[in-house]
């Protein structure tokens, strides 16, 4: 009796590897274009962050806490915005790193941040109240409590933004100055973080 079916086994077997090498080919590929386009928008991509003061110097009429947010990406920061907090505290007083309503501080509005043009700013280091807040005169009594470790001034926020292809992001600082800080010193570093985004 005649094989109906005249083409050999080896040759169907060898098709259907053919189609598995194929298939595995084409997932393969796939795989290395998500992978590239997802290392294109890191590399592309917009990466803000905060330069804290190193001083916050002590002299004159109210202490100011300088700082530059920078763009090290390489395309444009959009919608940055952000809270922030700089004030003086008490040895032992803990940072409550809470910026919603009813835990008063700055509120900032930047716009768009561009690469390699960072923007300076300054604000006033004050006491946060339920009403406002009052600028921290650095009176002889203040910067004697900062030398002797009673008091520290703390300087933390955090910044939201969006990248061009529309992811949002945020970074968060902290630092502060003063010996009395130690005690809070880990809690400030491990506040230092940015998004996975």
């Amino acid at each position: 009796m005649a094989n109906r079916d005249s083409t050999p086994r080896w040759k169907k077997r060898l098709e259907i590897v053919t189609l598995f090498v194929a298939i595995a080919a084409v997932l393969f590929a796939a795989l290395q274009w998500y992978e590239m386009r997802q290392a294109l928008f890191i590399d592309q991509r917009a990466w803000v962050s905060v330069v804290v003061p190193n001083t916050f110097p002590l002299e004159g009429a109210s202490i100011p806490a300088s700082f530059q947010i920078a763009n090290t990406g390489k395309t444009p920061a959009k919608s940055v915005e952000g809270d922030i907090i700089a004030t003086v505290l008490k040895r032992g007083e803990e940072p409550a790193f809470d910026f919603s309503v009813g835990h008063p501080h700055n509120r900032l509005y930047v716009g768009a941040v561009f690469p390699n043009a960072p923007i300076n700013t300054t604000i006033t280091v004050v006491r946060y109240g339920p009403q406002g807040s009052e600028a921290i005169v650095p009176t002889p009594e203040l910067r004697q409590e900062i030398a002797r470790g009673e008091s520290f001034i703390i300087f933390y926020g955090k910044l939201t933004y969006v990248d061009v292809f529309g992811t949002s992001h945020w970074t968060a600082f902290c630092t502060g100055s003063g010996v009395a800080i130690q005690a809070d010193l880990k809690k400030c570093i491990n506040y230092n973080d940015v998004d996975k985004n």
